[in-house]
């Protein structure tokens, strides 16, 4: 007879806030929350910000969106982590200048940690996933 051990993995909920830019960004995070991590903490995406303990958001904010953003992030469970990915959603990109009417989505959101770049590596990504999920 053959014992099975199951090995359970702590799960972590992330809702994704696309916002505007050039989306290289968000189709890194789309990468990163897709692809596998055997051994790691699992992250699942969610449909709803209620349900999230990660929000992780890419782009910029442009007129209008401000607000939304930052309700969308309230939504969330107060004991969320929010990290901001790429320099678009830092507010220190060359797309912010570019784009008029843009400014960091972390000006408005106030993020746990930040993952710069541009288009952000996937390093960057997981290095500041890791500070807030340990």
């Amino acid at each position: 007879m053959r014992l099975r051990f199951t090995v359970f993995r702590r799960e972590t909920t992330v809702f994704h806030v696309r916002l505007a830019g050039c989306g290289a960004c968000r189709d890194a995070v789309d990468g990163w929350l897709r692809g596998s991590d055997p051994g790691r903490r699992v992250f699942r995406e969610c449909s709803s910000p209620r349900h999230a303990s990660l929000v992780v958001v890419t782009g910029c904010l442009t007129e209008g969106l401000d607000e939304a953003a930052s309700l969308v992030v309230e939504q969330a469970p107060s004991e969320r982590k929010v990290v901001v990915v790429g320099d678009c959603a830092t507010g220190r990109g060359e797309t912010v200048a570019l784009l008029e009417g843009c400014i960091g989505a972390a000006e408005h959101i106030h993020p746990d940690a930040e993952a710069p770049g541009c288009p952000a590596s996937l390093e960057a990504i997981v290095a500041g996933v890791r500070d807030v999920t340990g």
